[in-house]
């Protein structure tokens, strides 16, 4: 049946031709020399011109005076969904109608509901608030659930999180409700609708894009750490598919009116500052107010002279990994392509992983792209510029 399927070509429907027509072997995986031309097809899908319709009348239906929609940009691939069961062993959640991106309103609560407890939650999480004193009594009014060693419920969340997400029932709610602090099982006031991918954003509105994680130590992953590493290990590229840089969605919340404001204020920071979806810690998933000068690119090549020239300026995303000798590492968002700082010494010490800054290509290959910090590169986005003495 599955070899019938593939005589009818790849489907417009993302979701089928990344599982359904995926053309597997006897082990279920896609064989390597199977891939390329695999993954080029799937580049190729453009978004249904129907979607448009179905699109503009869902943003039309959040009219009620609590509803608030706002459109947000992506800086760099997004990654929703890599745990789904697929044949490349790295899934993508599409919509599932229209095969078009989408980000799960359940994925966007949790990342808020996470966001909101680490960033405004109190500094010592394990004492009650009615312990809390100052500013740390406020910040206990943002703290999440609280759980014991073993999982349970152990003290449900403040009340701004508890307006916000909802909470369920815990151990010390007869102790929260003796100090006249709400407790027990409630539902949030504000609802997170999925986020939708705007069309004809992206040239051709062909919003995929493949992406390359190459596994260096496999046996020591597939034997879960009994297997020591070693430096003779092939390394094991695995290549999947994410949304390119420069596609556009539409967030949509609902609810009390004064709710879906706080709600739109914290969604937003969450989605600049930490990303949404899978390996934000390596730059994926950062989002940027429309209108910022990010443009759209296809996927790199180095016949198509699509990448930067050495001594090009360019912005670059700084990386959580490290060079071996603990240099600064960068990705430069819109071809996907990382690589160490030369002189990582210049890059300024309030600098942190996931900050945006302007360098200067030194080398670049259709693999990896190295940088050098330039003496007098600007500061992008919200960071202030360091004044001269």
């Amino acid at each position: 049946m599955r070899r019938a399927l593939h005589n009818l070509g790849t489907p417009d429907h993302l979701g089928l031709a990344y599982d359904a027509w995926a053309p597997v072997d006897k082990e279920g995986k896609v064989a390597d020399g199977a891939r390329a031309t695999w993954f080029s097809n799937l580049e190729g899908i453009s978004v249904s011109p129907d979607y448009s319709r179905s699109y503009a009348r869902w943003e039309k239906s959040f009219s009620a005076p609590g509803d608030r929609v706002f459109k947000l940009q992506l800086a760099s691939r997004l990654l929703v969904g890599h745990g789904n069961s697929s044949a490349t062993d790295v899934g993508l959640t599409v919509h599932h109608t229209w095969g078009v991106p989408v980000i799960p309103g359940s994925a966007l609560k949790g990342l808020v509901a996470h966001y909101v407890d680490a960033v405004y939650g109190p500094s010592d999480p394990d004492r009650p608030p009615w312990e809390q004193d100052g500013d740390e009594r406020v910040r206990a009014d943002y703290q999440g659930v609280t759980r014991d060693a073993h999982g349970r419920v152990k003290r449900g969340p403040g009340v701004v999180y508890r307006k916000l997400f909802g909470a369920p029932d815990a151990e010390e709610d007869q102790a929260m409700r003796e100090r006249d602090i709400a407790a027990g099982a409630a539902a949030g006031l504000v609802l997170f609708h999925d986020a939708l991918y705007v069309p004809q954003e992206i040239p051709d509105d062909k919003p995929f894009a493949a992406d390359v994680l190459t596994v260096h130590q496999k046996s020591y992953y597939d034997s879960s750490g009994k297997v020591a590493p070693n430096d003779y290990d092939s390394p094991n590229p695995v290549t999947f598919l994410t949304i390119r840089p420069g596609a556009r969605f539409l967030f949509a919340l609902s609810g009390p009116p004064d709710w879906t404001e706080l709600a739109e204020h914290l969604l937003r920071d969450a989605l600049l500052k930490w990303g949404a979806g899978g390996k934000t810690s390596a730059g994926y998933g950062r989002f940027v107010a429309p209108g910022t000068g990010l443009v759209a690119r296809p996927a790199p090549t180095a016949a198509g002279g699509l990448l930067p020239r050495a001594g090009d300026r360019v912005e670059a995303t700084l990386l959580e990994e490290r060079t071996k000798k603990g240099g600064w590492k960068a990705r430069h968002e819109p071809s996907g392509l990382s690589g160490p700082i030369h002189n990582s010494g210049d890059v300024p010490a309030e600098k942190k992983a996931g900050d945006r800054l302007t360098l200067e290509v030194a080398s670049v290959t259709t693999q990896q792209m190295a940088f050098r910090f330039p003496s007098a590169a600007p500061v992008v986005g919200s960071e202030k510029k360091r004044k001269k003495n």
